[in-house]
């Protein structure tokens, strides 16, 4: 989720706490990261200043960095035109997505002058730009030249000009009927959206979803557009006051998702206590979900390709299956001719035979191979029969190991996409290492040792724990751990996550939510009536020599679920 207007307000109102603070140091990261360590209130804070397009930002943050070596020019510029100075002020007009500090520092000559260090957080236009006393572009973090852009030139020397002006208002200053009045057409969100600065349409649909559910702004009455109105403006008001409920949006598996400056009306929401914190938390993961992106990058290709290779091996050994007509008619043709030697001339291309067989009898003509005498083709068919006998069930074997092989495959396809954290993605791959998918470590040293992977955590409306394996180790710890009687489940031949609900004799609804956790967690999460299997636990086992995550059981039942991510959201507990 990219920072919006409304989040940059509610960070700024944090780092606005740093006015009358000293710059102690300033470092540059990235080259489109900066941070400013400030002394204020007899403790030292450290304030990123980010222009990734992906990650844009302006906030207070605990998180620390490796600097580089060698300062960049940027940094340089900063260190020695602001480095020793004071925070003035911090201020972000209209709630827009610009954040302006203003420093107090020495210039050239010795005197204090207001600098203004200007982040820009705007997608793939984000920039950070330092203005000196008279509004002068000093230096940008990403220098923006004439023929890069026709609306503006973001160069040294330069006058600084703000982002283009967009035709809304700053809802701080409307009243309720006005903000009530922008739901006249249209979908809610947008229209809110479009009217006001400094909100993206999550934001805004968070926003409304806290007065009405509605989407369709014909559809509310004008009770109900009154109703957003007031509500909309008490929460602009408590917004100036500086009142905020830092909240995180958890995605499926945990993950932080996005950032609120208010608690909204979400299944899977956690409460921070302050804007920092909720965006140190998002961002690192979403650094660490981007490295395991890269680093999974490898992984996946290499699953990929033995599933094509598998793909290709089944299509080979099912023609073979198939030609079982084929076969059959090698061994009519052998025992035709044996039966009519007699009758096939020395050195023919074929031979016309009656095919007995049949009823009533029809003739048939067989190919022949003149340089060979009759008996000799007829002996020749029987051994492409036997040959063929043979190989379609060796055809058949192999192919049981290569669906076998297959499903394997794919069941780590499917636990690839649940890696959140870097231990799950180490699992995983010496997992395929020790299979002989991937290289054998050239390194003489150890593979770094993690802690063991947790499996997630849901609890049913009644109470009742159920975990769920996001890897093979998971599957296989959960499984022979789980109590005898706690029941197991699994989808029905399709690749997924073992599922433990720890109750012998679980309720219905509990039952359910447990079906519907293990389609959900499964290749099959977008499909509808999905196959669960479920047993008590005690009739799973795992065959010597298995596979990891492979087990077989009996005396089981199935279910039929269409998995709901809400549902599965709101009994998530960790």
């Amino acid at each position: 989720m990219a920072m919006d207007g409304l989040n940059l307000f509610a960070s700024g109102r944090e780092i606005a706490r740093l006015t009358g603070g000293k710059i102690d140091k300033i470092h540059q990261p990235e080259k489109d990261e900066l941070v400013l360590l400030v002394r204020a209130g007899g403790e030292s804070h450290r304030l990123l200043l980010c222009a990734n397009p992906s990650q844009a930002r302006a906030q207070l943050t605990d998180c620390k960095r490796a600097n580089p070596l060698e300062a960049p020019a940027f940094c340089m510029l900063l260190r020695r035109r602001i480095a020793g100075g004071r925070i003035l002020a911090v201020e972000q007009p209209h709630m827009d997505r610009v954040l302006e500090i203003t420093i107090e520092a020495q210039n050239e000559l010795g005197d204090l002058v207001p600098y203004k260090l200007i982040a820009e957080i705007m997608g793939k236009y984000s920039n950070i730009i330092l203005t000196d006393e008279q509004g002068r572009i000093l230096d940008a973090i990403r220098r923006v030249g004439p023929g890069m852009s026709s609306v503006r030139v973001i160069l040294p020397g330069q006058a600084y000009m703000p982002p283009p002006a967009q035709d809304k208002r700053d809802a701080r200053e409307a009243t309720a009927a006005q903000i009530a009045a922008v739901f006249m057409a249209g979908r809610v969100d947008k229209a809110l959206s479009a009217a006001f600065f400094g909100l993206a349409p999550q934001m805004a649909a968070a926003l409304c979803g806290r007065v009405t559910d509605k989407r369709d702004c014909e559809s509310l009455t004008e009770a109900e557009r009154l109703a957003l109105g007031e509500s909309l403006h008490a929460f602009y008001q408590e917004l100036d006051a500086g009142v905020f409920s830092p909240a995180l949006e958890l995605g499926e598996f945990g993950e932080p998702a996005a950032v609120y400056p208010f608690h909204p009306n979400l299944p899977d929401i956690r409460p921070v206590p302050t804007m920092r914190e909720a965006l140190d938390t998002l961002y690192e993961s979403q650094d660490t979900l981007g490295r395991m992106q890269r680093h999974g990058a490898g992984v996946r290709r290499v699953l990929l390709n033995n599933i094509e290779r598998c793909e290709k091996k089944l299509a080979l050994y099912q023609d073979a299956i198939e030609g079982e007509e084929t076969i059959e008619c090698l061994r009519l043709y052998g025992e035709l001719l044996t039966a009519n030697l007699h009758g096939v001339a020395p050195g023919a291309r074929e031979a016309v035979v009656m095919n007995y067989y049949l009823d009533p009898p029809e003739a048939m003509t067989i190919p022949l191979d003149p340089q060979h005498s009759p008996n000799e083709n007829a002996q020749r068919y029987y051994k492409k029969y036997q040959k063929a006998k043979a190989a379609r069930v060796i055809s058949e074997e192999r192919r049981s190991q290569v669906l076998e092989e297959l499903a394997y495959l794919e069941g780590q396809l499917d636990n690839l996409g649940k890696c959140t954290e870097d231990g799950e993605l180490i699992e995983l791959s010496e997992e395929l290492r020790q299979m002989g998918y991937l290289k054998a470590r050239q390194s003489r040293q150890k593979p770094q040792k993690l802690p063991p992977s947790k499996p997630l955590r849901f609890m049913a409306r009644d109470g009742t724990e159920i975990l769920v394996g996001k890897n093979n180790r998971q599957n296989d710890a959960l499984t022979a751990k789980a109590a005898g009687e706690d029941i197991w489940l699994h989808t029905k031949d399709i690749p997924g996550s073992h599922v433990i609900l720890k109750s012998a004799k679980p309720a219905k609804e509990a039952l359910y939510e447990a079906c519907l956790l293990a389609a959900w967690y499964s290749k099959a999460r977008g499909s509808e009536n999905v196959a669960v299997d479920y047993t008590p636990r005690k009739y799973v086992k795992k065959p010597a020599g298995a596979k990891p995550g492979m087990v077989i059981y009996t005396t089981n039942k199935t279910a039929y679920v269409t998995p709901e991510e809400g549902l599965v959201k709101a009994i998530r507990q960790e």
